[in-house]
């Protein structure tokens, strides 16, 4: 006699059983097991490839569009860091923070139009970078 063990809802259970129906267990299971195996080869998931590396091409995405977009992006960097500490402040406050002009020169204390020279400078300077 042996004893082969099996869960039933969460449960582990051990049976005592004939020698011959513990063998007809164990090659069942195998089976199973086997079976399960081919299976999940056969049929992986979109999660699973992507998770192992595998990278799926966008048909929406237009790679030409991006590396232009990136190069622009390169360029910008590029002019942005011939400005001054003050100017790139100034651009920062008006671009990302997006203050108004007579927000910043209330708080600099000088007269907006400053501001607006400021700024035409920094256009300047920065499509004068650009046209390179």
């Amino acid at each position: 006699m042996k004893k082969i063990s099996y869960e039933i809802n969460g449960t582990h259970v051990e049976v005592e059983v004939t020698d011959e129906f513990a063998a007809l267990y164990e090659q069942m299971d195998e089976e199973e097991k086997r079976v399960n195996r081919k299976e999940t080869r056969r049929h992986q998931s979109l999660e699973t490839l992507v998770e192992g590396g595998f990278q799926i091409a966008d048909p929406d995405s237009d790679i030409e569009e991006t590396l232009i977009k990136q190069h622009d992006i390169d360029r910008l960097h590029r002019a942005l860091a011939v400005l001054t500490d003050d100017q790139k402040w100034l651009v920062e406050q008006v671009f990302y923070y997006g203050r108004k002009q007579s927000e910043i020169a209330a708080e600099l204390g000088i007269d907006p139009t400053s501001i607006r020279d400021r700024l035409r400078a920094i256009y300047k300077k920065v499509k004068k970078i650009f046209s390179k």
